[in-house]
């Protein structure tokens, strides 16, 4: 007899084609509920794989409940547009199932597709007892040519740059031809192409994006962030502006280039130091509300060297145009160094891994052997305790601060 006594056979719909062709909502939990769901995306679209990874996923509970004393069947969905939205939900829907079937381990059923992202989200919350891969077998013309490039364009990053960029070509072209400065095309052109071959060969790519993703996120009238995040924007906007009309100033058109164009960078760098700040104090806003206050030290961290990068450019301008000689400069370093020294020893105050505070309440907790235990219900007492709420048990297990440790979001046991 296999030593597992609660399993969960598991099917995952990563991109949510349940919910977007069949109007079915994840987690469907029971062996009923996932056939009419299967049947209902066989229906929608005869040709999507996962209708028949569900269909097996049955097929594989029905083989193996007689070896298990307890046994369920559930498909997940994710998101159909974002990778980082889609395990979100995944996780949400599997912690939410785990309340009412805590299982011991887990049969994954999968088209194979997506492998790499589903596995780590199950094993950290059980081991993986069986994993079967459904091939489907289909007609030759559906594995043409055309089809194999109609599935690729689907993902988003491959699609953002095959349609993206000639999109921007052409607008671009547009805009130029109406403002009479359609000569200007090869040479804006060659500029945004490097500026983006750079951001992609320095990794910098996924961090802008990152960045933006949070940006869209934080334009939430329901998110406290808010107007932070729409200061940054206004601001950024601001600096541009300014530095347009302090290039074409008249007083400007006398100097050579160099003195020219000190102050719209000196321009540029400021707002955008303005906008960054606005941008860090809106992260650490949302990291509070998110149960992540664990990186409060880091966005203090990061305001102060933004002002830090700010002081020592604006010094180095001042010499530059003589307004201040070299001693200035190299103060300026000094008093920057003190002050970055200063920042860290205020920073460890805000680490909240270093103490409990309420801030913990909401996360989840990890056995040592890294599996989902439950999550923090309560802090209290003068001892500053935490308690959760057992998954199993259902009772509330009492935590003094020696046993447990906090890794980044988590709670993990350390006995």
């Amino acid at each position: 007899m296999p030593k597992y006594k609660s399993v969960m056979v598991v099917c995952v719909d990563r991109d949510d084609d349940l919910g977007r062709k069949a109007s079915v909502q994840g987690p469907v939990v029971g062996r009923k509920a996932c056939l009419n769901a299967a049947a209902k995306l066989a229906l929608a679209d005869p040709g999507d794989t996962d209708s028949n990874a569900i269909f097996a996923t049955v097929k594989k509970f029905d083989e193996v409940k007689k070896e298990f004393e307890n046994l369920e069947v559930v498909t997940l969905t994710g998101h159909s547009k974002a990778s980082f939205e889609s395990d979100k939900k995944v996780n949400e829907q599997l912690d939410a199932v785990l309340e009412t079937f805590p299982a011991d381990a887990f049969i994954l059923v999968t088209d194979g597709a997506e492998d790499d992202q589903v596995i780590p989200i199950l094993q950290s919350r059980a081991p993986i007892y069986s994993k079967e891969v459904v091939i489907v077998k289909q007609a030759q013309a559906v594995e043409s040519t055309y089809y194999t490039i109609k599935e690729a364009l689907k993902d988003p990053v491959l699609g953002s740059i095959v349609f993206g960029i000639p999109g921007i070509i052409l607008v671009l072209y547009a805009v130029l031809f109406f403002l009479g400065q359609e000569k200007l095309f090869f040479q804006t052109i060659s500029f945004i192409l490097g500026v983006y071959l750079i951001l992609k060969g320095t990794g910098l790519e996924e961090k802008l994006a990152g960045m933006a993703s949070n940006i869209t996120k934080g334009m939430s009238l329901q998110r406290t962030s808010f107007p932070f995040y729409l200061a940054m924007l206004f601001v950024f906007g601001f600096g541009l502006i300014q530095a347009y009309s302090a290039y074409y100033s008249p007083e400007g058109l006398n100097l050579d280039l160099t003195l020219r164009l000190i102050e719209p960078v000196s321009s540029i760098v400021l707002f955008t130091a303005v906008s960054a700040l606005c941008y860090v104090v809106g992260r650490a806003i949302d990291s509070v509300h998110l149960k992540k206050a664990y990186r409060l030290k880091n966005y203090f961290l990061s305001g102060v060297f933004i002002f830090i990068i700010w002081f020592i450019i604006e010094s180095g301008k001042s010499v530059v145009i003589g307004e201040a000689d070299l001693n200035l400069f190299l103060g300026s370093i000094v008093f920057s160094f003190v002050i970055a020294l200063a920042s860290f020893r205020v920073a460890s105050v805000l680490d909240v891994r270093k103490k409990i505070t309420k801030l913990l309440i909401g996360l989840p907790v990890y056995a040592p052997d890294g599996r989902w235990v439950g999550k923090v219900e309560k802090v209290e007492g003068p001892e500053k305790t935490i308690e959760y709420k057992d998954i199993k048990s259902k009772k509330l297990v009492q935590l003094r601060k020696e046993q447990f440790v906090l890794r980044g979001d988590r709670v993990l046991l350390t006995a």
